[in-house]
């Protein structure tokens, strides 16, 4: 009795510190007194160009929401905010005070889709008080997109957990909106789940009962503007991944929820410590060559140093150049486990030296030794080869299973084989396996806060070793690179290790998975299926931008006379990105400036096409010679080469048959 009257005052006085609804409905003179309906208060923020428009209102009844405009258009309809937790009662919040803030600056890349990036957003911040903690909401309006995301408080600035009940954000699609996500299907018909599953178009009012990964991109209907959801800032932030889902309450609304991924056990998976920030939930918006060109899921990190130690101040000065990531070394990859498919293929060291001569070659950084390789390890054979290797110029990565590898998550174990692969002269890891297939440990299980935690250890392990990563296996990107440069690459994508694709998969995934961070996908020359042709696969080596692209055919492929010369030069720098032309599930155009030269890759899907390539991006007044790369007419494993002069004014028609393609390599010629 004694907990409910307090309770009970507690909400008298947050109604008169609110102005909310009054809890009696009349006065003394026997006058009735309707209630306040009115909004408590409202907040806009407004991207710097005037073109994006988020609007925070609190209303009468103390709930918070948003909405979203890109011009006249509505992009978020009504959409609720906030967290429920089982600590404090967030239903009843006053305003404690709002800051609004220009938020503005630039940063080079190591690797993304451009050199240089310039971020300029306006910011503001709302702080909302319960009993015991303060809600903070923090919202930015870019030119290109939204993004928000939470603090969690107490109010005596003490440190511990609050359970999560619920987050309430949620994302209401405009009526009529077309959606391309990838839906939750659980690997082997369990719960694995690892971002390999194609992206497919989904009609608004047919979405109850599916679990939405993110990205999910939508289109409003009559115009040419799209919104792409994710999320940034996962890693870190103490947090679980997240999904869409639209509540059974809300059935054919097309308002989608932020739920925590259905991947997993997700034992106490809901106790997060405070104070808390949670990870930023945004809507990359525009037309079609602003999404894609987009990189706002790492520029909401701002200019954010790069990850140090919490002892880097005692470090020596050799021991803090480490921390400067100036040894981060981006580069082609050959990689041959895809093409001969057997473990005992990777304890053959000889035709392990026939890749590191392939990429001394070819100028490539990296060869991976994949699974199998330290089965039955004889270690002097493995040291003389990668010392070899190295002598060549060429780095060497090894596969491990982030698991099972290191004791189930147990950080000593992954510190002793890291400092031991690293006195062999390994470069780096391409971990497997995240999405818990290999685990025993429920706490470590797709993207749950344990797993969530575990890939930090692992980047700050291996950069305080000098190794690169490559994710596999894993959760979809959210920004991380930009606090770990070292981690290089990511799958999450179902590339050509699924054997089986048409050409409509990449398609799509260009358009989604692509936009939010790198992709290895793996190209191989030489198609796997009919529904692939060799002009696409060269394309798609140069679309799906990553640090260390993995070249994933026969050695002798890259030798061709035809092609030795595009993969000499292919791209894991670029400095800018263009995206040229394309419609979803149809075909995509795009194209990479790496220093002075430029490459352009088209790729199609099942119909039949023609694609206009506009050359106007290019330097006006400079001649660039052009190697074209079509489909043969009649062999998918075939390409004709063309050379001719390219200028800015230049416009060419390519046909692109169906599962075809086209890639072009310009160099300038004055």
């Amino acid at each position: 009795m004694k907990k409910l009257f307090s309770v009970t005052a507690g909400i008298i006085c947050a109604s008169c510190l609110m102005g909310g609804v009054m809890l009696m409905t009349g006065c003394n003179d026997g006058t009735n007194v309707e209630p306040d309906m009115s909004d408590k208060g409202s907040w806009t923020v407004t991207s710097p160009d005037g073109s994006i428009k988020s609007k925070i209102v609190m209303d009468h009844a103390g709930e918070l929401s948003y909405t979203v405009e890109k011009g006249e258009l509505a992009v978020v309809e009504k959409s609720a905010l906030g967290f429920t937790i089982e600590e404090d009662d967030f239903r009843l919040l006053s305003v404690e005070g709002v800051k609004s803030q220009r938020v503005t600056g630039e940063y080079d890349n190591i690797t993304g889709k451009h050199s240089k990036v310039a971020f300029d957003c306006n910011e503001t911040t709302i702080t909302f008080k319960g009993w015991a903690f303060y809600l903070d909401l923090t919202m930015r309006a870019y030119d290109d997109g939204y993004a928000f995301r939470y603090g969690i408080r107490a109010v005596d600035e003490s440190e511990g957990t609050v359970t999560v009940l619920s987050e309430n954000t949620e994302f209401a699609l405009p009526a009529n909106s077309t959606l391309w996500a990838m839906p939750f299907s659980g690997l082997y018909g369990q719960n694995f789940f690892a971002y390999e599953e194609p992206y497919v178009k989904m009609r608004y009012d047919d979405l109850a009962g599916s679990d939405i990964s993110m990205p999910v991109l939508y289109k409003l209907k009559g115009s040419e503007t799209y919104s792409l959801i994710t999320e940034s800032g996962l890693i870190g932030s103490g947090f679980y991944g997240s999904f869409l889902r639209e509540s059974d309450e809300n059935a054919g609304s097309g308002i989608l929820q932020t739920v925590p991924t259905p991947a997993g056990f997700m034992i106490d998976d809901n106790k997060i410590g405070y104070p808390f920030t949670s990870p930023w939930r945004m809507g990359i918006t525009g037309d079609l060559g602003t999404v894609i060109e987009s990189e706002l899921v790492e520029k909401v990190y701002d200019d954010a140093e790069y990850w140090k130690p919490d002892d880097y101040d005692t470090l020596s000065a050799a021991e803090k150049e480490i921390y400067d990531y100036d040894w981060v070394e981006p580069g082609v990859t050959a990689w041959n486990w895809l093409i001969y498919l057997n473990i005992s293929s990777q304890q053959d060291y000889a035709m392990h030296r026939r890749y590191v001569d392939l990429a001394h070659e070819m100028g490539w950084k990296y060869v991976i030794v994949d699974g199998g390789w330290n089965s039955g390890l004889n270690v002097d054979d493995f040291i003389d080869f990668v010392a070899e290797a190295n002598e060549k110029g060429v780095k060497i990565i090894v596969w491990c299973n982030s698991f099972p590898d290191f004791g189930f998550g147990r950080k000593e174990i992954l510190q002793q084989k890291l400092d031991l692969w690293k006195s062999w002269g390994v470069s780096g890891i391409k971990i497997d396996f995240f999405d818990g297939q290999n685990s025993e440990n429920p706490k470590f299980y797709g993207e749950d806060t344990g797993t969530i935690k575990w890939y930090e250890t692992i980047y700050q392990e291996c950069a305080k070793r000098k190794m690169i990563v490559n994710c596999h296996g894993c959760n979809k990107p959210t920004g991380e690179r930009r606090v770990y440069p070292n981690v290089l690459n990511r799958e999450a994508i179902r590339g050509n290790e699924n054997t089986n694709i048409d050409a409509t998969v990449p398609v799509n995934q260009l358009f989604t998975r692509a936009i939010v961070g790198p992709s290895d996908f793996t190209p191989v020359v030489n198609p796997f299926t009919t529904g692939m042709t060799m002009a696409q696969n060269m394309a798609l080596a140069v679309l799906f931008e990553c640090g260390t692209p993995s070249m994933a055919d026969f050695e002798k492929t890259y030798r061709h006379e035809q092609v030795i010369d595009f993969y000499k030069n292919i791209p894991s720098l670029r400095d800018d990105t263009k995206f040229l032309c394309g419609e979803l599930d149809s075909y995509y155009v795009g194209a990479v400036r790496s220093g002075d030269n430029w490459f352009v890759g088209g790729v199609n899907a099942i119909l039949d096409t023609m694609a206009t390539v506009d050359f106007s991006f290019l330097d006006a007044g400079k001649t660039y010679e052009a190697e074209i790369f079509v489909n043969h007419p009649t062999d998918n494993k075939v390409v004709l080469k063309v050379i001719k002069d390219i200028t800015s004014t230049d416009k060419e028609i390519i046909d692109m048959f169906k599962n075809g393609g086209f890639a072009i390599r310009l160099t300038p010629k004055n």
